[in-house]
């Protein structure tokens, strides 16, 4: 497999027969708040965008493509759904908002996580204003071409319309990359005893820097995140890690690791509708409830879909899958649902066992096809609008 095609990681899938993936989520997160237990959320789904290739004059990073894989992985064992994003223009990066809002950010009982590591800048206007940006990949140096990066980079305000299209009520931006930008309040206190008032509606931001800072591609941002959510950050150890925990274990991680080049920022956004409740994350084994877990795994349901089957046999011999759509859909191998894949986006999955392999993608139409799978290769397929 050459380098290139790992940057191109979609979904690192350990085998192709282990149907918890169905259950991604749809997994209810239970709490205890004052001696009695409560439902967090009813979903929970995540859209993690990485840029490592860069193209026109920015250095690339190439410790961001392996870092995705596992943030992604990190936050499945949390019970998201997670859809990966490797490489995208802006073009590509606003669709995948876009399309991952309207599919899974409409329930109100949901959790949507947002996770960006990349390049970030600021542009600093005539006016004396401040504009943020994340980069996408095709975007070009903005010390050398200010005026074309503006066009080709997505402005941190861009980030604001998207809250305001989301039903959803909890939702968590976290971005590995350095800019500057007013859309949320820092400095929001210590963290609370989690409580009802945490259950109420919120935006929060977490970033790994300021807008004079640079990230290193060895993230220390993405290192203590993945500790973070492994318990690290219950600062009160009540088996339940916050948003407001999460991004003070950060900013204190960050800056101490960093040796003070870094300074992680956190808050709430500036809305009185969105800044009362505090995202939640469940620590591992922390002997909270997990209720999902003693559950019947329940099958993703899509129109026409087929049915999980049981578990199989280990499979010792495994190829590559390699998937373009574009279209959104969602993808079953086998009769096994893997991932939804985001219109226009490549898809890379490991440890697919060789021999015929019976393909069924459920987009706009259903699409069934046969595919072999032969050992130590890559079987490439595309679904595409001509087709």
């Amino acid at each position: 497999m050459s380098p290139k095609s790992i940057f191109y990681i979609i979904s690192i899938v350990s085998i192709l027969t282990v149907p918890v993936f169905a259950q991604l989520g749809d997994r209810p997160v239970m709490v205890r708040m004052k001696g009695e237990t409560v439902t967090a959320y009813q979903h929970s789904f995540a859209l993690v965008v990485g840029v490592t290739n860069y193209q026109n004059g920015l250095p690339p990073l190439p410790g961001v493509s392996m870092d995705m894989a596992r943030v992604k992985q990190s936050l499945e064992n949390q019970g998201f759904k997670v859809i990966l994003i490797l490489d995208p223009t802006l073009e590509e990066l606003d669709v995948a908002f876009s399309d991952f809002i309207n599919r899974y950010g409409q329930d109100v009982e949901t959790r949507l996580l947002f996770y960006f590591a990349g390049h970030g800048y600021t542009i600093k206007t005539k006016l004396g204003e401040e504009l943020g940006y994340i980069v996408p990949v095709n975007a070009p140096n903005p010390a050398r071409d200010p005026v074309a990066f503006q066009n080709m980079a997505m402005e941190m305000s861009q980030i604001d319309i998207y809250t305001k299209r989301i039903q959803a009520k909890h939702v968590l931006f976290l971005f590995d990359a350095c800019f500057s930008g007013s859309l949320f309040t820092t400095g929001i206190g210590l963290p609370l005893p989690l409580n009802n008032k945490a259950l109420l509606p919120v935006r929060e931001f977490i970033t790994s820097g300021t807008s004079d800072e640079q990230v290193p591609d060895k993230s220390i941002f993405c290192s203590q995140f993945l500790s973070g959510l492994e318990g690290e950050a219950d600062i009160d150890k009540d088996g339940y890690v916050t948003g407001t925990e999460l991004g003070t274990f950060l900013q204190y991680r960050v800056i101490n690791y960093s040796y003070e080049t870094q300074h992680p920022q956190f808050g709430k956004i500036r809305n009185p509708n969105l800044d009362k409740g505090d995202f939640i994350f469940v620590v591992p084994e922390s002997g909270m409830e997990h209720p999902a877990a003693d559950k019947k795994p329940v099958t993703k349901q899509v129109s026409v879909a087929p049915a999980v089957p049981e578990k199989t046999a280990n499979v010792k011999e495994t190829g590559d899958l390699k998937v373009f759509s574009a279209y959104t859909g969602d993808l079953y191998v086998d009769d096994v649902f893997f991932q939804t894949i985001v219109a226009n986006a490549t898809v890379l999955f490991f440890n697919i066992p060789v021999g015929k392999r019976k393909l069924q993608f459920y987009g706009p139409t259903i699409e069934k096809r046969e595919v072999v799978v032969t050992k130590g290769q890559t079987c490439e397929v595309n679904y595409k609008k001509d087709q």
